[in-house]
């Protein structure tokens, strides 16, 4: 069997190789078994660089569109796309590999043939990560007999229905522990914000908050009485937008910076609004496992309980499906650390939400 995953791979590196030798050292489309020297020792690597388009080959094979934006999504979400691989030659073209770049990308299009002057359908779906944001990953595609790899790209822009601008409060400098910011809602509806890192909003202006579509709100990091004592890691926004209950804007400051023994995708996890005593549960996917397994999660505030209801892999990530329980000692917006462990090392993982 010629065309496993590992040898899919390989002739992505092989047209790299020979796209970047010199043209009369230029190794054939198909190279044969025996002359694996041809390959670079580091070339297998390179279908997973962060630019695709760094590994692109120019050549006959067509994707239109090439590009596929999907605009503004909801965090957490999974979008779909179908495009057309088109061949203007005059015999049918195999598809030898299609590796996408990012493992939050899905597409099964090996061994499958191009028609003679005709095109076939791509699906393709991408998972959008949980923290707000531009999202982009790509596939890069070789086909037997063509020295060409076809890159094709996959965006989208990650935010909740409301959103705030910019999406994260630079508290570096002393100036910049007091400011605003606007949040916006993407459906127009009118929205009044109920409070910012757990006190009442103020207005830019000092009016009274009134419904509305748009609203500039200020933020103090120099006042006590706020989620967390000092400068919070995400500023929580909380509104009555049935869509959009909170939102949470990351903080960089000196004394928020995130180091986890554990290689969390995402760093917290948006609980919504929650019933009095009600629980939700949620995915925390985790990077460069291998083998290793959570052991167990504790809630390190005492009024709330995380639980581990199960675990599974997927591709070369970890899958840890979370309990989250109010423990009928709070109401209103919260933001809570909780401790994942394993094997002798552990991660705090932060959770946002409301509960009312």
């Amino acid at each position: 069997m010629l065309r496993t995953s590992a040898a899919l791979v390989s002739a992505l590196a092989l047209a790299v190789s020979a796209a970047a030798a010199p043209a009369s050292q230029a190794a054939p489309a198909r190279a044969p078994q025996t002359q694996p020297q041809q390959a670079q020792p580091r070339q297998p690597a390179q279908p997973q660089v962060v630019n695709p388009k760094s590994i692109e080959i120019p050549g006959p094979i067509k994707a239109e569109p090439a590009t596929v934006d999907f605009g503004f999504v909801e965090p957490g979400t999974t979008v779909s796309a179908t495009i057309k691989l088109i061949n203007p030659l005059d015999r049918p073209v195999t598809i030898g590999a299609a590796k996408p770049t990012c493992t939050c990308t899905t597409v099964d299009m090996v061994g499958k043939v191009i028609p003679a002057g005709g095109f076939i359908e791509m699906p393709m779906s991408m998972k959008t990560s949980q923290s707000v944001g531009n999202r982009s990953a790509a596939v890069n595609m070789a086909f037997e007999g063509i020295r060409q790899i076809l890159v094709v790209e996959l965006r989208a822009e990650t935010a909740y229905t409301v959103r705030a601008t910019p999406s994260f409060i630079d508290a570096r400098a002393p100036e910049s522990m007091k400011g605003s910011f606007e949040v916006v809602s993407a459906d127009g509806a009118p929205f009044s914000v109920l409070s910012v890192d757990g006190k009442p909003p103020v207005t830019l202006d000092g009016s009274p908050m009134q419904p509305a579509a748009k609203h500039v709100v200020r933020y103090d990091f120099t006042t006590e009485g706020g989620l967390r004592k000092g400068v919070p890691p995400f500023l929580i926004v909380e509104t009555d937008h049935p869509k959009s209950p909170v939102i949470d804007l990351r903080v960089r400051h000196e004394t928020t910076r995130i180091t986890p023994a554990l290689g969390f995708a995402e760093f917290r996890a948006n609980c919504g609004e929650m019933k009095p005593k009600g629980a939700m549960e949620f995915d925390v996917e985790i990077k460069m496992m291998g083998k290793t397994r959570i052991e167990r999660i504790q809630s390190l505030d005492p009024r709330f309980q995380t639980d581990l209801v199960l675990q599974r892999d997927q591709d070369d990530l970890l899958i840890v499906r979370t309990r989250v329980t109010d423990l009928g000692q709070h109401k209103g917006p919260f933001l809570v650390p909780c401790r994942f462990f394993a094997r002798g090392r552990h991660g705090d993982y932060w959770l946002f939400g409301t509960v009312r």
